[in-house]
């Protein structure tokens, strides 16, 4: 799915939004949700304990093979944005885990 050039705007200005709001409030970790341009998701369902498969030298994770319906991006800076394309199941995941991962630092 290609984005219209309606949505390419909202998603253009919902980005903007979020960095000016992470420029102007230091340590604000700043999240936007945008449609998705034709990625597949980057989240996965392997469990996340010490002893899981991503722990394991050499193990390489094929991640969910859904289609993305959304790109969930955080800033953590003015110019320090992760994206994280995601499919309908994962999006919600991926903002609790950015939020959770955000509380835990000092």
């Amino acid at each position: 799915m290609t984005r219209t050039p309606q949505e390419t705007f909202l998603s253009d200005q919902t980005l903007a939004a979020a960095r000016h709001a992470a420029e102007a409030t230091p340590g604000l970790l700043s999240v936007a949700i945008t449609p998705a341009n034709g990625e597949q998701c980057t989240w996965c369902d392997c469990p996340t304990s010490s002893d899981g498969p991503h722990s394991q030298p050499g193990y390489r994770c094929a991640g969910c093979p859904d289609s993305a319906k959304h790109v969930v991006s955080a800033y953590t800076g003015p110019d320090l944005r992760f994206d994280y394309p995601a499919c309908r199941r994962h999006s919600p995941q991926i903002v609790i885990d950015l939020v959770e991962t955000a509380g835990r630092k000092p």
